[in-house]
């Protein structure tokens, strides 16, 4: 008789419920644990899933706060820009160009030659375009002082163009004369754009 068996024959009380209750753990481990495993395996990604779409979620809902900051702070600038930048009406547009001109024109030593004004609509706006073609005479360094101060000067105003050429005014040999195109925008207060 081998070892095995006289073992099985003398202790068959003991290891038959050994037995049993390793065939018990065998099935309650294949049952029971193995598909519980596999259950947390996939809540665990279901979690994980889950606290990336909340990340994304709360990183949308930022950019989403921040986005309406930003177009309040624009809205509340641009309200500012109507009210304090911009010309209130024609006159005040006419009076920006033409005085402002005219006194920077004045201390920089060049003739004032002529103008031509015109208001125009600008497209799907409540503004109006005022522009002002300047044509002015004088030596260089007149000029560019005249332009330094034009393009450092307050009140809006944009310069479109400047053109610089020889004077052809008799006596006025060595100047230029240059002819500038300036442009300002006023609100037409109408509160509905143009079509």
């Amino acid at each position: 008789m081998s070892l095995w068996r006289r073992v099985l024959a003398e202790r068959r009380g003991l290891v038959v419920p050994l037995l049993a209750a390793v065939a018990v753990n065998i099935g309650v481990l294949a049952l029971v644990v193995f598909p519980l495993q596999a259950s947390v395996a996939g809540d665990e990604e279901r979690a994980a899933s889950a606290q990336m779409a909340l990340a994304e979620a709360r990183r949308s809902e930022r950019l989403a706060n921040e986005t309406r900051a930003s177009k309040v702070q624009a809205d509340e600038e641009l309200k500012t820009f109507y009210a304090d930048v911009l010309p209130s009406s024609l006159a005040v547009a006419r009076d920006l160009l033409f005085l402002q001109v005219r006194t920077l024109s004045r201390e920089n030593g060049l003739d004032f030659s002529s103008s031509s004004f015109e208001p125009e609509e600008v497209e799907d706006s409540t503004l109006m375009r005022f522009r002002v073609d300047i044509s002015l005479t004088g030596d260089y360094a007149d000029v560019r002082g005249f332009l330094y101060d034009v393009e450092t000067a307050e009140g809006f105003f944009v310069v479109e163009s400047v053109k610089l050429d020889q004077s052809n005014q008799e006596g006025a040999a060595g100047s230029l004369e240059v002819v500038l195109s300036m442009a300002t925008y006023y609100a037409t207060h109408t509160g509905v754009a143009r079509r």
